[in-house]
């Protein structure tokens, strides 16, 4: 049985992670005719487009640090897992070890890539189309790890 702070702590997650989604699943239906993009369909993008793009990747970002944050330590210690002294990427590794994410560094790989994609500057446009449109085929993968550590949650609430 989870105790009830972290069970409170675990459901307020939940929340923001579902709202996060939420928006980025609404920017994808509004950006997806453009995916994949590439140079010349980035350069046609209107506005409001880019807004939406901008929307999706922010709204990445807002995911993918309250996983890391607070997620992630939350679901292991629910397992009774040691978490305080734990180094982040020790974290993902175990992580990883218990079937809920696919690959730490792929994670790790992940969110490089929303960092670079973050800073829009005009040398780098074709990395950050090519980051786009990685962050764009991981929206999945981030709802799947979301779903697995639900489901830790329900099993041992």
């Amino acid at each position: 049985m989870i105790k009830p702070d972290l069970n409170d702590r675990l459901l307020q997650t939940f929340d923001i992670c579902a709202l996060h989604l939420k928006r980025m699943e609404y920017a994808k239906s509004k950006v997806e005719p453009y995916i994949p993009l590439n140079r010349d369909s980035y350069y046609k993008l209107d506005d409001d487009t880019i807004g939406f793009l901008d929307q999706f990747i922010f709204r990445f970002s807002k995911l993918q640090d309250i996983m890391g944050s607070r997620l992630f330590p939350a679901i292991l210690e629910a397992l009774a897992e040691p978490v305080t002294e734990k180094a982040f990427i020790d974290i993902l590794n175990r992580l990883e070890k218990l079937g809920i994410l696919e690959s730490a560094q792929s994670w790790i790989e992940l969110r490089k890539i929303r960092n670079d994609i973050a800073h829009e500057y005009p040398a780098s446009l074709i990395e950050r189309i090519e980051g786009i449109n990685i962050l764009f085929d991981n929206l999945e993968v981030l709802k799947q790890i979301v779903e697995k550590c639900r489901s830790v949650f329900k099993k041992y609430n």
